[in-house]
């Protein structure tokens, strides 16, 4: 069959400067909220004619910091400890032969030339190759069954994250609620153990340090501003 050559029509802006941190699947944090900016030369407002009526979207992604795909036909998702193997076509892993990601979030505005969108899981600066509106009556058949994967993963409760005043007040209502979403989850890799470790990820323009605790629950440890990157062409 012949080779075909993908170009992006738009790219993700995301509150996620690098892949650790990012939710594991769309629509697990609400408040990660982004914008699909199209080219210029899908930026007309004919190509998003009538997408307003839609409540959610699909956005087909290009995992374009992801090393080339290693050839192993198994992969270990997180969601079974990070031990147990399963074929890569049985998994959202993104490390796959094409890197290509599939994520439905929440259209939250059209504007011209770009979409606001909720529940992203995706790094900034993410290729987007495609939109497609979410059909719920063909999308969410009653009978589908998925496992081990059935159900969403566990979340910590809300007041199992700490974040001290003094931190939540540098990083605002906004951000201080996107952290707790994020730290609600298990972020760390799956083959870890819990315990007294400490973490850190660079989301909305801050560098955010965590610990875990023997007794349970995360606890936020430091907040700072993220160095901005070296604009383009600079040494």
């Amino acid at each position: 069959m012949a080779e075909v050559s993908l170009r992006p029509v738009a790219r993700l802006r995301t509150p996620f400067a690098e892949k650790f941190g990012v939710p594991r699947q769309s629509g697990l944090v609400p408040a990660a909220e982004g914008w699909v900016e199209f080219l210029p030369e899908f930026s007309a407002p004919e190509f998003v004619r009538g997408l307003e009526a839609f409540s959610h979207v699909w956005l087909i992604t290009g995992f374009h910091l992801n090393p080339p795909w290693s050839g192993s036909a198994v992969v270990r998702p997180p969601r079974l400890g990070g031990n147990e193997r399963v074929g890569v076509f049985a998994s959202r892993a993104p490390n796959r032969p094409n890197g290509l990601g599939l994520s439905l979030v929440r259209l939250l505005a059209v504007q011209p030339g770009r979409l606001h969108v909720g529940g992203v899981d995706a790094v900034d600066g993410t290729p987007v190759y495609d939109v497609k509106p979410y059909l719920p009556w063909c999308e969410a058949p009653e009978q589908a069954s998925a496992d081990w994967a059935q159900a969403a993963p566990p979340v910590r409760p809300e007041e199992s994250v700490e974040i001290p005043p003094d931190c939540a007040r540098l990083l605002g209502t906004d951000v201080s609620r996107l952290v707790r979403e994020l730290l609600r989850l298990e972020l760390q890799p799956a083959y870890q153990e819990t315990g007294d470790r400490t973490y850190g990820l660079t989301v909305a323009g801050w560098n955010v340090r965590w610990r875990t605790r023997p007794e349970g629950g995360v606890a936020v440890c430091e907040v700072a501003r993220a160095a901005l990157p070296p604009a383009a062409g600079s040494p």
